[in-house]
């Protein structure tokens, strides 16, 4: 992958990763990491990243360190004018100059991601040339990479930011770094909901920023249906806040579809990595999903797979035949819930029910 600067020639001592989130993007920007740690064994690794999606890498042993940034605390003083706002971004820089970085990747590509590479008083600072820079984050890097092709793999791009600073070429690795006992906590979670059937997660949802990328939820539910009608058990994934939304889709599939719970992002990775396959929209537990090894069935609509489709083989991309924008009624035209679950049903070796659907629980 060409760069704008050749790499460093001194070995980095210290370096910093800077992506503040979200889960799926922290996820895609593992195997990054995982190449810089093989580069540079002795070197200190720590990631700027924002509080709540930080606990998916707390303690994960390609780092050595979390910078970790409370963005809604931040806000929350920053509405009410409050003097906490100054002391928040004081402390989170204090924290990026105690760390001391040599190098600086930014691997989000947004203006306040070059804003923390900028602030961590890093001498060498990499990060996408434009157009691949957003905002403007370009301006805080003095090492700017280009890339080949406006519409590359988030992986991908995050692979070929590494490998201009000079890290190691390699496998592809997101590692969650689950320890044994998550493993089985989340085995026994989902086979306590599930029983015998097997566990299929439905992550219907996304943030509510984003809500233009959710397929509906009306049609969540006849996939939940026919997935029950198929013999296996749908288990419905929300995050905190989500659960009028998740109780909802339970009580429209007529109790077909059974709550995952409100667990951690570690603990949901594990329950993830029990279950058979994962039916989702283009979200984080998607991400997580293929992280851990379990096949995912992906409903696209206005997001690009080829930018955001789950990583690797194994996997079933369903898309529009053209894509759609956010504005549309209809943002997912042709893929019914009937398709869905054929599917989901294909990729389990499982017979498709014969009218896709199941019937409504009295």
């Amino acid at each position: 992958m060409p760069t704008s600067t050749p790499p460093p020639e001194r070995d980095p001592r210290r370096i910093l990763v800077v992506r503040l989130g979200a889960v799926g993007d922290i996820v895609r920007t593992l195997p990054a990491v995982r190449r810089i740690r093989r580069r540079w064994p002795g070197a200190r690794i720590a990631w700027a990243v924002e509080r709540g999606p930080h606990a998916l890498i707390e303690g994960h042993p390609d780092l050595d360190r979390l910078i970790v940034l409370d963005r809604r605390a931040l806000a929350a003083a920053a509405r009410r004018l409050s003097p906490a706002a100054l002391t928040v971004v004081r402390a989170f820089r204090g924290a990026l100059r105690d760390f001391a970085p040599d190098v600086a990747l930014d691997f989000q590509a947004s203006f306040k991601s070059g804003l923390v590479a900028w602030l961590s008083g890093a001498p060498s600072r990499w990060g996408f040339a434009a157009p691949h820079a957003r905002e403007g984050s370009h301006l805080f890097a003095n090492r700017r990479v280009p890339l080949p092709e406006p519409r590359i793999h988030r992986v991908e791009r995050a692979l070929a930011l590494a490998a201009a600073a000079g890290a190691a070429n390699g496998p592809v690795e997101a590692d969650l770094a689950l320890r044994e006992d998550e493993r089985a906590a989340g085995a026994v979670h989902v086979r306590e909901l599930a029983g015998a059937r097997p566990a299929v997660a439905v992550a219907p949802l996304t943030s509510r920023r984003q809500a233009w990328k959710r397929y509906p939820l009306e049609r969540w539910a006849e996939v939940c249906r026919g997935l029950a009608a198929a013999g296996c058990r749908p288990l419905a994934v929300g995050g905190p806040g989500e659960e009028p939304e998740i109780d909802a889709l339970v009580r429209a599939s007529g109790g077909a579809a059974r709550p995952l719970g409100a667990i951690g992002l570690r603990e949901l990775a594990a329950a993830l990595a029990a279950c058979k396959l994962l039916v989702a929209g283009d979200t984080g537990p998607m991400h997580l999903a293929w992280a851990v090894g379990t096949p995912v069935v992906a409903v696209y609509g206005p997001t690009d797979p080829v930018l955001n489709a789950p990583w690797g083989d194994g996997h079933v991309v369903l898309a529009p035949p053209r894509r759609t924008a956010r504005h549309e009624a209809d943002r997912f035209p042709g893929i019914t819930p009937e398709r869905i679950v054929e599917a989901a049903c294909e990729r389990l070796g499982l017979a498709v029910p014969r009218d896709g659907n199941a019937r409504r629980r009295s």
